[in-house]
Order: C-alpha cells, then sequence, then structure tokens
C-alpha cells in the first residue's frame, strides 16, 4: 500500500504547529485550566475551541479559509476550497480531496486510489478490500492486474488490451479504429475500421455488417437480427431460448413494435404516438403526442399526464405530478416500510421534503431549501439552519460540497436540537452562540462576552478584555485594562438563575 506523500505529512506538521501556537496564544484576562473547556477568537484572525472531555479541539484561521479541528481518532485539515484532507490516528486511513469535485482519493488497510473528475482514477490494493487494482487516464492511458485475467495495458489510439471495460469482458485494438475486437461471454467481435466492417462469432453464432448498409447476426436458438440502411430498417427476434421471446421490428421513424407474449409495445412517428399492453405487470398505456398527453391505467401504473397544464401519475409505490409545469410538482412514495414527500417549485428555486420510516418509529426527516437564500435539515432530532445555500438544494446530501463549499458562503447557520442544546454563528463566529442545557456562552466581536454555568455568571468582558467581571466559586473579581489581576469584590456569589442578556 502506498503511504502519505511528504507534502501531506509536512502539512499536517505545519497545521499541528500552528494549532500548538494557537494554545500558547493569551486568553483573554487570564489562563484557563487545561482540562476545562477553552475558547480563545480573535476575529478573523483565529477561532480556538477544545473540550478534552469529549476529545474535541479546532482551529480556525481567516474565518472559514483554514481549519484544523480534532475529535476522538480523527483529525481534520481544511483550506477551502483547495484541499480537505482527513485522517486517523494510526495513519493508515485517509481522506483527501482537491478542488472538490475535481481531485478525490483514500487511502485504507490495503487499499490506495484516487480520481480526477472520474478521468484521471488510480486505484490499487487488495481486491477484498474493494480495489480495482487499476489505473486509467481517460480515454488515453489504462493499465492494471485484474484478479482473474492479470496484467493489461492500454495506450489509445495506438493498442492493447482491457478487461471489464464499456460493457465488454474483453477489448483488444491497434491503431484504433483500424482493428479492434471485443467478447462478451462468448461472443467475439472483430471491427476494421469502426464501425464500418464487423464479424461476429461465437458458439453456434455468426453475423457480419457493413455499417450503415446491411448487418446481420444470428445464434442459434437464441436470436436473430438484422438491419439495412441503420437506422430506417431493422428486424429482432430475441430470448428464442426463453418463455417470453420478442419481436422487434421497425421502419424509422414511422413504425416500430417490439412484441412479446408478456408486453407489446408499437409506436407511430417515433417518439410521438404509442400504446403499450403489459400483462406482466398489468398496465396499458397510450402516448398522443409524447411527452404532452399520456394515459395509463392498471394496477402497477396508471395516470393521467396533460402537459404543461396537469399531470398525475403512479408507478408502482411511487406518485408523481404537476401542475403548470414546470412551475409545480409533488414527488411521492409510499411503501410498506418507507414514506418520503417532496414539493417543488420550479425545480429547485423551493424544495420541501419529508422523509418517515414506517418501522422505525422515529421522528421524520426533514429539509427545506429556498435557492440561493437558505436550507433547513432535521434529522434525528437535530435541527440545521444556514444562509446562504448556493450548493445545498442541488446536491442536499454531498458531504464534499458541505465541507469544502458550503462554509464559504454560509454567513449564518444554527444548529439545535431536542435537548435544549444549540450553537449559532453570525459572519463566521463575528458572533456566536453556544448552549449546553443551563450552560450559555456567547461573543459578540469585540464589544462584548458572556459565560453562565450552572445557572450563574461566571465571566462578562467588555472590549476583550478592557473591563471583565469573572466569579469562580465565591470569589468575584472586576479586571481593568486587560490585566491578569482583578479587584475583589467579596460577597458571595450571586445567582443570575432565569436572567440572561
Amino acid at each position: 500500500m502506498l503511504k502519505e506523500s511528504g507534502i501531506f505529512i509536512r502539512l499536517k506538521q505545519f497545521w499541528v504547529g500552528l494549532l500548538v501556537l494557537g494554545l500558547l496564544l493569551p486568553a483573554a484576562g487570564g489562563a484557563a485550566e487545561v482540562e476545562e473547556d477553552q475558547v480563545r477568537t480573535f476575529w478573523p484572525l483565529f477561532d480556538y475551541r477544545s473540550s478534552p472531555v469529549h476529545k474535541y479541539s479546532s482551529l480556525h484561521l481567516l474565518g472559514p479559509l483554514f481549519k484544523l479541528e480534532s475529535k476522538g481518532t480523527e483529525t481534520e485539515f481544511s483550506l477551502r476550497p483547495l484541499l480537505f484532507h482527513a485522517w486517523e490516528a494510526d495513519g493508515e486511513d485517509t481522506v483527501t480531496e482537491v478542488l472538490y469535485p475535481i481531485g478525490a482519493g483514500k487511502t485504507g488497510r490495503g487499499l490506495t486510489s484516487f480520481h480526477g473528475l472520474h478521468l484521471l482514477n488510480y486505484d490499487f490494493g487488495e481486491a477484498e478490500e474493494g480495489s480495482d487494482n487499476e489505473f486509467m487516464l481517460f480515454p488515453f492511458l489504462f493499465y492494471g492486474d485484474h484478479e482473474e485475467r492479470g496484467p493489461f495495458f492500454a495506450f489509445f489510439p495506438f493498442g492493447g488490451t482491457l478487461y471489464e471495460k464499456f460493457g465488454r469482458d474483453e477489448i483488444k485494438f491497434t491503431l484504433f479504429p483500424l482493428y479492434g475486437r471485443t467478447q462478451k461471454g462468448s461472443t467475439t467481435t472483430t471491427n476494421i475500421l469502426y464501425p464500418f466492417f464487423a464479424r461476429i462469432q461465437g458458439e453456434d453464432e455468426s453475423g457480419y455488417k457493413f455499417w450503415p448498409l446491411y448487418g446481420q447476426s444470428e445464434k442459434t436458438g437464441v436470436y436473430r437480427k438484422r438491419f439495412a440502411l441503420w437506422p430506417i430498417f431493422y428486424s429482432q427476434e430475441l430470448a428464442l431460448d426463453s418463455d417470453n421471446p420478442r419481436e422487434r421490428w421497425g421502419v424509422f421513424p414511422l413504425y416500430a413494435s417490439d412484441i412479446s407474449p408478456q408486453r407489446q409495445a408499437r409506436t407511430v412517428l417515433w417518439p410521438f404516438f404509442s400504446h403499450i399492453e403489459d400483462q406482466q405487470r398489468g398496465y396499458e398505456e397510450w402516448n398522443l403526442p409524447w411527452p404532452l398527453v399520456r394515459l395509463t391505467s392498471g394496477r402497477y401504473k396508471e395516470g393521467v399526464r396533460v402537459l404543461p397544464l396537469f399531470s398525475d401519475e403512479r408507478v408502482g409505490v411511487g406518485r408523481n405530478r404537476w401542475f403548470l409545469w414546470p412551475l409545480y410538482k409533488i414527488e411521492e412514495i409510499d411503501s410498506d416500510y418507507l414514506y418520503r414527500r417532496r414539493d417543488r417549485v420550479l425545480f429547485f428555486l423551493y424544495s420541501d421534503m419529508i422523509e418517515a420510516s414506517k418501522e422505525s418509529g422515529s421522528a421524520p426527516k426533514r429539509r427545506r431549501a429556498f435557492w440561493p437564500l437558505f436550507q433547513y435539515e432535521s434529522n434525528k432530532g437535530v435541527h440545521h439552519f444556514s444562509t446562504l445555500a448556493l450548493f445545498e438544494p442541488f446536491f442536499p446530501e454531498n458531504n464534499g460540497i458541505l465541507r469544502n463549499w458550503a462554509p464559504l458562503w454560509r454567513i449564518y447557520q444554527t444548529r439545535w436540537d431536542d435537548h435544549g442544546n444549540e450553537i449559532s454563528s453570525l459572519l463566521w463566529n463575528l458572533y456566536w452562540k453556544e448552549r449546553r442545557g443551563a450552560d450559555l456562552a456567547w461573543e459578540l466581536f469585540p464589544l462584548l462576552e458572556y459565560r453562565k454555568e450552572n445557572q450563574q455568571v461566571v465571566e462578562m468582558s467588555f472590549l476583550k478584555g478592557l473591563v471583565s467581571f469573572r466569579q469562580q466559586e465565591s470569589e468575584r473579581r472586576l479586571h481593568l485594562f486587560y490585566l491578569p489581576w482583578g479587584l475583589p469584590l467579596g460577597g458571595d456569589g450571586v445567582s443570575d438563575k432565569g436572567r440572561e442578556p
């Protein structure tokens, strides 16, 4: 397995050094105990937070641009939107994203992979870990080691061999399109000056084509195919060795048919007018013309479509409705296990989705988005609201978008749960608030800071410590001009129960 490159090791060392620097930065008004939760901020230069009890720490620099975060055994580094890198403490499992979605890679026990827009793919490791053991720079270079067939290599268009690519078991070519040979199952197709001349061979199988003039192929007892002046004339007999043989023929675009004992489909002036009778699924469908008018009836599929005015169609457990297309759409799934409904206005301008499991009995999942203004999510008792929302309505559950791009434009976000816990941020912590049960802390930089624990005010500060009040147990002190010592106020701590700023 390939280890991490030197650049990522140096990045880790650099950002761990910054985290140590953040720890050494003076806390306003005095030092905090290492065992206690810490918050040190100087907006927008840095924002450091830690919770030793939860094994959590984070350092943000320049608002959302730089992040170093540790959660248990996992550490994440972000240089948004250029780079995201996450690793486990043992160094074995890593995830890397470069200007997502342009590049992404991961390493693990027995696995190393990387892809760039799925045109550059690198995937090597142990097959039992899910590795394909191959490299691809599409469409030019391919090499790898197939688990059963062995190593392969191809340099397009000069020549080479590929295994299990592009729907074929094997592909061989030389000076493409001059010569090529493909194999799928027992069928071998040899192409000369692809796609013009081809020969088909196999077990009880033969055929040829002079495209687009004429072609034919046949496998005894399985299929027969012919075409002339492709795609105008064609005739096919398929699945002859099954209990549902099909006969397809057509004169494009005037007429086409696909007939079998279980399903009959006929089309006139493709794709406008068609009729389908499906005995297997039990429905009948008319398109006149497609896609504007469609009438369907039956147990599996039924509905009426008259676009752009109205559409109400059910397919299996799913139901879709349009009103004044594309103004308003309702999509529903109602099965024995799941109910899901999504209402949309102008595709992605506004979306409202609710999803509920009929087996678990848990609270439904909810997502609302009004592009580009906001997105709201509720799942398992946790709620999240954010604005702006530029990409989230289009890719609502894409983690790469959420961690690499969304923090750059989320000028306000808040997250809360059903137990009264809450965390909010405005302008990347120019104002922030955290509530954990009865404990509350908030800051409006650089004017005010406030912290309350166990229904008692323990700290208030003006201008990052120019004037501040602190209370520890029964001792209360007033600090002035950022000095570490304070003036004792005397007396017992005063309860502030029930009062908040």
